[in-house]
């Protein structure tokens, strides 16, 4: 077990999403989300929190660590994906250079202080870093296919009912049910549009000479009749013999699933023994039946990046991904298997998948992505460091983006360009003014909570600025955000600036009191802590304090400094601007 597991497990025992377990700590939910992910380790004062807030005991920590050490994998080498140090030894001075631009698009700066950084070389062509990436890290995976023509309603055969003696008494059913779901019931949520009712039962139950009981576990369903009433009959048989179900009450869990290949409906996990756990994918025919779309998998995401969720399953003690993806046209699914015990799998390199995100990353012992892996046409495919995509705005992806091109328009606050263009203001950066404005309502989204349904923007090389009217650039825009080098800003510190509607101002979506804001119990250094803490354009390292005034600072570990305006409001401090980083501290315009 890793840390991540236990806390995940933890968290979801007591029904808490990740933002509930990040509010209680005060860190972000992305935080959390890299620590269920085994992508980074709780400090050790949050290991303290995580106890209490989870109820659980102080001393799993240690008894995790000690776990880890006699399977011949030390404490500080608990996430699945540490790299090994020889690994990082065989990259040469190019790839130094040129991850040092790149590496921190993905993830946050490591969490330890490190000393003052020294003068930055000069940024390697892009095509040298390519290759010396690529001499590390190949530009595709070894992956062998196979084609499951059943999936999508793979047949089970037909059961006789005297092997559920109970299908006609509905109070010994209920007895023995160990969970149940319905299609088409809008009281539960569930996903088909037609009425059916499914029931994972226990039945014949003996007990061996030690006194453990074991059972046969099947899967029922019903469709109602014209009166409503219940005919259950049996689907499959989904377990034999198995005594989990008898001591475990989470033997068997039943969590819905949407857009999976296409497809909406339940997957049912159980417990079966050494070989961990089972997953059925159950959805709906068009008769409303329900059917067995495949129990190859146990979780989901977007690893080829097509907007539609594949689905993912990792061997249990086995270095072996398997990978379910659908192709149109083509019958059935293709499964896509990943061994790193392959021959062909370069032996330096283990994986670990963003769920959340989507594909494969090959980060370092600091979190720092190295490299990262997503399918396309049949292989894993690296993509360049700089390469967006809609997984990188998630919550503003949705939002409609008129660009004003015209700089008579917007104050000569664009630079003219087509906004899908790819930008070539650095020789490292590929990027267009569109995802420099989804990237900036991202981090907007993440600083206030705010989604924007359609807004008018304009962009220059420098910044992006938004406003909900088409001549509102006139010092109305209510978001704008100056980049770094790392999205195309080549000379400007980057910097941010909000206006917020109970100030004074009648254009802004952006209101106070429905906003997220730290609460006005708190003082300005710790709201500008706490702003800070919600970052992922600006975030380039560890904060270490912050100090009021007009304007405040923001120290980092590293010796960075921002400048803040924080905004005193009957809601609480409120985040107006902040600029920075200022490399060691050092103000040079």
């Amino acid at each position: 077990m890793t840390y991540g597991t236990r806390i995940k497990q933890a968290r979801e025992s007591l029904r808490m999403t990740q933002e509930q377990l990040a509010e209680e700590l005060d860190i972000s939910r992305q935080a959390v989300s890299k620590w269920e992910a085994d992508l980074s380790r709780p400090a050790r004062e949050k290991l303290e929190k995580l106890s209490a807030v989870l109820d659980i005991p102080p001393e799993t920590w240690t008894e995790i660590d000690a776990e880890r050490e006699a399977a011949g994998q030390p404490p500080d080498a608990a996430r699945p994906w540490k790299i090994a140090a020889a690994v990082l030894a065989a990259g040469c001075a190019v790839l130094a250079a040129a991850l040092a631009v790149t590496l921190s698009l993905l993830l946050p700066a490591p969490t330890h202080a490190v000393p003052a950084p020294s003068p930055a070389p000069e940024d390697p062509p892009a095509e040298d870093a390519e290759k010396a990436l690529s001499a590390i890290f190949p530009g595709t995976l070894p992956l062998t296919v196979r084609h499951d023509f059943e999936f999508g309603d793979q047949p089970f055969g037909e059961y006789d009912p005297s092997l559920v003696p109970f299908l006609d008494d509905l109070e010994e059913l209920q007895e023995n049910e160990l969970a149940d779901f319905h299609f088409g019931d809008t009281a539960n949520h569930g996903p088909g549009d037609k009425p059916a009712f499914l029931s994972v039962v226990k039945t014949n139950t003996v007990t061996d000479e030690r006194g453990t009981a074991f059972s046969d576990v099947y899967l029922l369903y019903a469709i109602p009749d014209r009166r409503g009433d219940l005919d259950y009959q049996i689907m499959f048989r989904m377990a034999e013999y198995n005594h989990y179900v008898n001591s475990d009450p989470g033997a068997v869990t039943v969590e819905p699933f949407f857009n999976v290949l296409g497809h909406d409906g339940f997957r049912i996990s159980i417990t079966v023994g050494a070989s961990g756990r089972w997953s059925f994918y159950i959805t709906q025919r068009p008769d409303g039946t329900p059917c067995l779309m495949t129990t190859n998998g146990s979780m989901e995401a977007d690893v080829d990046e097509d907007g539609v969720l594949e689905i993912v399953e990792k061997w249990k003690n086995s270095p072996t991904w398997e990978i379910t993806d659908t192709i149109e046209g083509e019958e059935g699914a293709f499964i896509y298997t990943l061994s790193t015990q392959s021959e062909d799998f370069p032996g330096i390199m283990n994986l670990a998948l963003l769920q959340e995100k989507g594909g494969f990353v090959v980060p370092d012992s600091n979190g720092e992505v190295l490299g990262r892996y997503v399918l396309r046409g049949g292989e894993l495919v690296r993509l360049p460091l700089t390469d967006f995509s809609v997984l990188d705005y998630p919550d503003a992806a949705g939002t409609k983006l008129t660009f004003i091109t015209d700089p008579e328009l917007c104050e000569g606050l664009t630079d003219g360009l087509d906004p899908d263009a790819v930008l070539s203001y650095t020789d490292t950066v590929r990027v267009t003014h569109r995802q420099q404005a989804y990237l900036a309502l991202q981090e907007l989204y993440e600083l206030t909570g705010l989604k924007v349904d359609e807004c008018f923007c304009a962009a220059t090389e420098f910044s992006v600025y938004f406003s909900l009217l088409p001549d509102g650039f006139n010092q109305r825009s209510f978001f704008t955000l100056d980049f770094d080098t790392r999205y195309g800003n080549t000379d400007n510190i980057p910097s941010i600036r909000i206006a917020w509607k109970e100030l004074g101002n009648d254009w802004s979506p952006l209101s106070v009191g429905d906003a997220a804001c730290p609460g006005p119990s708190m003082k300005e250094e710790e709201a500008m802590l706490w702003y800070y803490d919600r970052m992922k354009v600006f975030r380039t390292g560890e904060p270490a304090y912050a100090s009021a005034g007009a304007p405040g600072e923001l120290w980092l570990e590293n010796g960075d400094l921002y400048f803040c305006t924080v905004l005193d409001t009957k809601y609480g401090p409120v985040l107006a601007d902040m600029t920075g980083p200022y490399p060691d501290g050092v103000v040079n315009h």
